[in-house]
C-alpha cells in the first residue's frame, strides 16, 4: 500500500490512535445502552372504606296478662268477693299489652252520673267475646278496670243471659313507668251507693299495675 509523503506514522503512534478510536467506540456503545428509561408514576394507594356493622334491632315482645273476675269462691262463699285475680300485675313500658279478662258476673252495675267519665272505653282497643267494640251501654256495664294515671278505662259488660262467662280483651301500650292504682268504678260493693266493701279494698276491686 502506498503511503503519502508526510503522512508516515510511527508504529507506536499508530497503535495509540487505534486504541483511542476503540475506546471512543466503546464509550459510545455504553452510553447508548444506559439511556434512562421513561419515568413511571406510582399508582395512588387505595384506602378501603371502614366496615360498619348495623346495630341489632330490638324486637319488643307483646305481653299477655290474664285476669279472672270472680263473684264467689269455688265453694260458693261470697266473702272477699267480687275481685280481680290477680290483684297486682307487672308489665313493661313500650311493649304492647293485651289484658284478657274473663268475668262470670251477670249482674249489671251502671255507673252513676258522677262517674260518667268512665262510661267510655279509653286508652286502647277492646273486644267482647271476640267482637271489636267502641262502647258498652251504661245499663249493661258490670265492672270497669280503670287506671286513670295511664289513661286506661276498660268496660266489662254483664254476662249475657244463658252464658256462663264473658271474655274482654283490651290492648294498649304503656308509655311511662311507675306503680299505678287500678279501680273498678261500677258500684258493685256495699253501702247505699255500692262503693263500700270490695270497692274500697285493695286486692278486690282495687290493685296495682307496675310498669317497669
Amino acid at each position: 500500500m502506498a503511503i503519502s509523503p508526510g503522512r508516515y506514522l510511527r508504529p507506536g503512534a499508530f497503535a495509540s490512535s487505534l486504541a483511542a478510536v476503540a475506546a471512543g467506540t466503546l464509550l459510545a456503545a455504553c452510553g447508548s445502552s444506559t439511556a434512562a428509561s421513561p419515568s413511571t408514576t406510582a399508582s395512588p394507594a387505595t384506602t378501603e372504606a371502614p366496615t360498619t356493622t348495623a346495630a341489632p334491632t330490638t324486637t319488643i315482645a307483646p305481653q299477655n296478662v290474664s285476669l279472672q273476675l270472680d263473684t264467689e269462691s269455688a265453694s260458693g262463699s261470697k266473702a272477699g268477693y267480687p275481685k280481680f285475680i290477680p290483684g297486682d300485675v307487672t308489665i313493661h313500658q313500650g311493649s304492647p299489652v293485651t289484658l284478657t279478662i274473663t268475668s262470670v258476673d251477670d249482674g249489671p252495675a251502671p255507673l252513676p252520673a258522677s262517674l260518667a267519665t268512665y262510661e267510655t272505653i279509653q286508652g286502647g282497643t277492646e273486644t267482647v267475646d271476640g267482637k271489636a267494640v267502641t262502647s258498652v251501654p251504661n245499663a249493661n256495664i258490670s265492672h270497669t278496670y280503670s287506671v286513670p294515671d295511664l289513661g286506661i278505662n276498660v268496660l266489662i259488660p254483664a254476662v249475657p243471659s244463658g252464658a256462663k262467662s264473658t271474655t274482654v280483651t283490651f290492648t294498649f301500650t304503656p308509655t311511662k313507668t311507675g306503680t299505678f292504682t287500678w279501680h273498678c268504678f261500677a258500684p258493685c260493693g256495699d253501702g247505699t251507693d255500692g262503693m263500700g266493701g270490695a270497692m274500697a279494698t285493695m286486692g278486690q276491686m282495687e290493685g296495682n299495675i307496675t310498669v317497669s
